[in-house]
């Protein structure tokens, strides 16, 4: 079973704990009154939930209204604190209680190592066909600057520290020294967060978000990936221990948007690039600096006691020149101590490296002493590791097996960089080298076949093409100048350093082409020395709107069947990446629909790789709201089509999503396994099964699909003036003033549409102001259209689809999060009264099927029967948000009043949007 839920006992008696501590804070740095006022509208709020009274809740009305501006602030902090503290306390709980089940021998939840290892022996996999799975597991989180964490890194960094506290706690009696400690420094620290601003006061700059990214490798993933090797190397040697001998492959990787993506991001450019690359590998390099040196203090072997491999001082003699500046001090230091002399020498090539990467390869004096690669530091490594065994094998298993597991994952650049850009800007680039060049046509007066010709023939021909750099616009200068960044930080950092060149809105062929042909200016495509095409990075199409996931079966082949594409493909292990959109198409088309064209979008890349012969590794751009394809790792991958996953799997992790999962290396851990786990079930034909009636459900969910898009697309396409009463009725335009992003959240300013309205802001307006519409809207029109004769079928697809009954479970999840009467009181903001009455009518409408619809299907009396835990977890949750939607109500309209420039009206404005965010758990 896998561990759910914490004690709820337990759970309330650390809240309390914590809550307590706060108000202590509150009352002594804000005043007696703004804790009696947080204390009123909390208790006020518990009683209209458990027992509504119109004269009451207009009496919190008056209440929230009387108050000024100031004392606003101090409320919305107080319930956003607590919401920090509750789930910090939360997630600590639920780290003891699978450190409990470890601790007694069981770490048998499904998703555990040991668990899908000892399922795999049921289901009679053979250790060879589980060593030849593994072998081709690539389980690749990208972390993406997409705005949706409204945390400061400042804040977070406190929380982990409480959380550290939280440990304690877990473990020393009460009233002892120990938990009085941990309580005493657990109120020291709340204090602080009470003394510092948890929300930022500038704009967000790209060098901001990178230092985010690299926030995570720091406090926990440079911890939690050896660990991670560690448990599966563990449990196989229990459960398949004729694979002891196994050497585990890199099966973890880590990809990065920061820095790189540049779709609708003016600020970043190939300085930019350059500057996600640096602080990448200074970061890596620094903490491998950091593990040499402890290394050192604990590799103390004498060679005048213990028989050392002389390959050890041969290395040592090799590095001789080094050493004469490492122990100019000294040179006879560690003379007799061959493995702590050898790791100084290293400690000082790594550091020599990281000068050269940083110079940009204009240290000289560096270079000489630098490591030429990643794979060279390895060497060494395996060196001593080796030589280890020979004398020492507990040690050889220990903390220098840990490093190398680590180096082999992150190399010297931590996590491969993307590049990202939008379609249209390369083919205008294209255009205007084409119009600089002599005998080239008019690149846009082209049609498809022509463009395509075109392309084919300039990639295909040999040698360096000429460039005309005169007169070229900005864009061709700086898309030039990013492909020679690209080119040399690969030549500095290693081939890994870059990940894929993902292009977005791909609806043509030539758009993949246009790529190819703009990296020959750098190097980054032609011929190799065989004559053979290549390109330095993968090129991934990223299909996203609902049309451009239809066309897929008429892009792809027509890719494949180009000649000159189709010969590089097979230089590159015949693989083709491809990346699937979920925010833009659940934005377009609806949830369903959204859910089912994805799923038939792979089932079409299956079927054409399978007709070329090619490998496809599919990227998954999931966002951390159901809408935007959330939900649990483990279950989104089993729910994929059988077949599709082919041992790798790349998806996006983003804003809220990385301090839920990598904020400590614990649930580091955890998450990491759960994710491993499920594309190991997934690319094995043992565990993805096609289900016998697969036809039917898919021939029912299509129907179901399309009732969805009919009436979303009623509400968002044919609905005149929803985009006004989107902008009005919920926080969407004030967004903006949280700077939790360098992106811009529109793509072009005024009343949103639903072209100009980026993905994240659509599902956090609608969440804020409690509607979470673009989760559900149209799912219950679809559940209307299940037939009495279809129930049958319905109940077997929950049974057998993983995808249908994951679908399900994800939609309840987000549901329950929508509030009615809170998104009534939300509506009032929109002035236009037919409007409104429309808008929400319809949406009421909507509501009452979706729930009907939900508890029909599920086979419940209400909502989340079958799911206790978050049950619970909302029902402590939901009067606690009611006070700060109400205050935000308020202050939206004072805010609007004054046409969003008082800035003591926007400073708790901004503090109850950053509020709600942690309470809901929620963003984009």
């Amino acid at each position: 079973m896998m561990p759910t839920a914490p004690n709820p006992e337990l759970l309330r008696t650390r809240i309390r704990l914590l809550a307590g501590l706060l108000g202590k804070v509150i009352e002594r740095q804000a005043g007696a009154e703004t804790l009696q006022t947080i204390e009123y509208l909390r208790q006020g709020f518990i009683e209209e939930r458990n027992n509504p009274d119109p004269e009451r809740r207009a009496a919190l009305m008056r209440t929230i209204a009387a108050l000024d501006n100031d004392r606003l602030k101090h409320v919305i902090r107080g319930f956003s604190l607590y919401f920090a503290l509750a789930n910090l306390a939360e997630e600590d709980l639920l780290r003891q209680k699978r450190a409990d089940l470890r601790a007694r021998g069981g770490e048998l939840w499904e998703g555990s190592f040991r668990h899908t290892l000892q399922q795999c022996r049921d289901n009679d996999l053979s250790p060879e066909q589980l060593a030849e799975l593994i072998g081709q597991l690539r389980f690749i989180p990208v972390f993406t600057a997409h705005p949706t964490e409204a945390r400061r890194r400042t804040t977070m960094s406190v929380l982990q520290e409480i959380y550290r506290h939280c440990a304690t706690l877990d473990h020393a009696p009460e009233n002892s020294p120990a938990w009085n400690h941990a309580v005493a420094e657990t109120a020291d620290l709340i204090d602080l967060l009470w003394s510092s601003d948890e929300v930022r006061s500038r704009k967000t700059l790209v060098y901001d978000e990178i230092n985010n990214g690299l926030h995570y490798f720091n406090v926990s993933l440079f911890q939690a990936i050896p660990q991670v090797y560690r448990n599966l190397r563990s449990a196989l040697n229990d459960i398949y221990p004729e694979l002891e001998k196994m050497v585990l492959p890199p099966l973890l990787r880590f990809g990065s948007w920061i820095g790189g993506d540049r779709d609708g991001n003016p600020f970043v450019t190939h300085q930019t690039t350059e500057q996600a690359v640096l602080m990448h590998a200074d970061n890596v390099l620094r903490y491998y600096s950091k593990q040499l040196k402890h290394l050192r203090k604990r590799l103390l072997h004498c060679a005048s006691i213990i028989a050392i491999d002389p390959a050890i001082d041969a290395r040592n003699e090799h590095y001789a020149r080094l050493g004469v500046t490492v122990f100019d001090y000294n040179p006879e230091d560690y003379n007799n101590e061959p493995y702590r002399r050898l790791l100084a020498l290293m400690r000082a090539k790594i550091q020599h490296t990281n000068r050269y990467i940083q110079s940009m390869g204009e240290d000289q004096a560096a270079a000489e002493h630098a490591y030429p690669n990643a794979e060279a530091f390895l060497d060494d490594l395996i060196l001593i590791r080796n030589a280890l065994k020979q004398h020492d094998p507990e040690q050889a298993r220990g903390d220098i097996q840990d490093l190398i597991r680590l180096v082999r994952s992150c190399g010297f650049h931590m996590a491969s960089l993307d590049i990202r850009q939008e379609s249209t800007w390369h083919t205008n680039v294209v255009a205007d080298l084409f119009a600089h060049a002599p005998n080239l046509p008019d690149y846009h007066a082209l049609d498809e076949a022509g463009r395509q010709q075109a392309l084919s023939q300039l990639i295909a021909a040999p040698g360096t093409p000429l460039l005309f750099e005169q007169n070229l616009s900005p864009e061709t200068q700086e898309q030039l100048a990013l492909m020679r960044t690209v080119a040399r930080l690969r030549e500095l950092v290693g081939a890994r350093t870059f990940g894929s060149y993902i292009i977005s809105m791909t609806n043509r062929t030539s758009h993949i082409l246009e790529v190819l042909f703009l990296m020959r200016f750098a190097g980054l495509s032609g011929q190799d020395e065989q004559g053979r095409p290549y390109a330095a990075l993968p090129i991934a199409p990223l299909f996203e709107t609902i049309e451009d996931l239809k066309n897929i079966d008429t892009i792809l082949p027509q890719l494949l069947d180009n000649p000159t594409y189709r010969a590089l493909l097979t230089n590159q292990h015949d693989t083709q990446e491809i990346m699937l959109g979920y925010s833009d198409s659940s934005k377009d088309g609806g949830i369903l629909t959204s859910a089912w064209q994805l799923y038939r979008a792979q089932q079409t890349i299956l079927d054409i790789a399978r007709r070329y012969h090619i490998k496809t590794r599919l990227f998954h751009g999931r966002g951390g709201s159901v809408s935007r394809g959330g939900g649990s790792t483990h279950h989104a991958i089993a729910a994929q089509p059988p077949g599709t996953l082919q041992g790798e799997i790349k998806f996006t992790e983003q804003g809220e999503v990385l301090y839920a999962k990598y904020a400590n290396p614990e649930t580091a851990v955890y998450e990491l396994t759960m994710g491993i786990t499920g594309a190991l079930k997934a690319s094995s034909t043992r565990f993805a099964k096609t289900p016998a009636k697969l036809a039917q459900y898919e021939q029912l969910v299509e129907r179901l699909a399309d009732a969805c898009e009919n009436r979303y697309r009623d509400l968002t396409d044919r609905t005149e003036g929803l985009y006004q009463f989107f902008a009005d009725a919920t926080p969407v335009r004030e967004i903006s003033l949280l700077n939790i992003g360098s992106r811009p959240a529109h793509r072009r300013k005024g009343t949103p549409t639903k072209q100009t309205i980026r993905a994240i802001p659509w599902v956090f307006g609608w969440s804020l102001a409690r509607f979470t519409l673009p989760a559900w809207y149209g799912v219950g029109s679809a559940l209307a259209a299940i037939r009495p004769e279809d129930q049958p079928l319905i109940d077997d697809m929950r049974e057998q689809w993983p995808f249908f009954d994951a679908f399900i479970s994800n939609i309840e999840m987000a549901f329950a999060k929508t509030e009615p009467a809170t998104a009534e009181a939300y509506s009032h903001l929109c002035a236009d009264e037919p409007l409104r009455q429309t808008v929400m009518r319809a949406i009421r409408d909507e509501y009452q099927k979706t729930l009907a619809g939900l508890n029909t299907i599920l086979k419940q009396n209400h909502l989340l029967e079958h799911q206790p835990r978050l049950a619970e977890s909302l029902r402590w949750r939901d009067p606690y948000l009611d006070p700060i939607n109400h205050i935000q109500i308020e202050l939206l309209r004072r805010s609007r009043a004054k046409n969003s420039e008082d800035a003591e009206i926007n400073d708790p404005l901004i503090r109850s949007i950053n509020a709600l965010a942690a309470g809901l758990r929620n963003t984009g």
